[in-house]
């Protein structure tokens, strides 16, 4: 049995995604990088992404992963806020330790062809830039 039907098959993947999805377009944090965008196109990419990571039979038909993402600019706290949100998603299905896990880890694998290589927040100046002009 593959991780996706041990995970309930299309309704409970399904239905994660689209709750994720809705918490990503809506989120205070992240909500800004999907602005403009089809949220069906986003939600469908997202399942089949899942469903495939997961051993399902379904092909990801969305643009090359890396090409998509870095024209964003998405730095690694928004990359981990992401992740969180995906996780309490995957969790309130009930679904066990070791399916969240299957889940997640080929997301967290992604990292580094989504984010442009920024932390959260931009580098603490210097205290020389702080030296005022003789």
């Amino acid at each position: 049995m593959t991780p996706f039907e041990r995970a309930g098959g299309e309704p409970v993947v399904r239905g994660v995604v689209e709750r994720f999805v809705a918490r990503q377009f809506d989120d205070s944090i992240i909500g800004f990088l999907f602005a403009g965008k089809d949220r069906a196109a986003v939600t469908q990419h997202e399942y089949e992404h899942a469903a495939a990571s997961l051993g399902a039979e379904i092909a990801y038909t969305g643009r090359p992963i890396a090409a998509l993402h870095r024209p964003l600019r998405i730095n690694s706290g928004q990359f981990r806020r992401r992740l969180a949100l995906l996780k309490q998603e995957i969790e309130r299905a009930g679904l066990p330790a070791d399916l969240v896990e299957a889940w997640l880890e080929p997301q967290r694998r992604m990292e580094r062809a989504i984010t442009d290589g920024t932390d959260c927040a931009p580098p603490s100046p210097s205290p020389e830039s702080h030296a005022r002009p003789r």
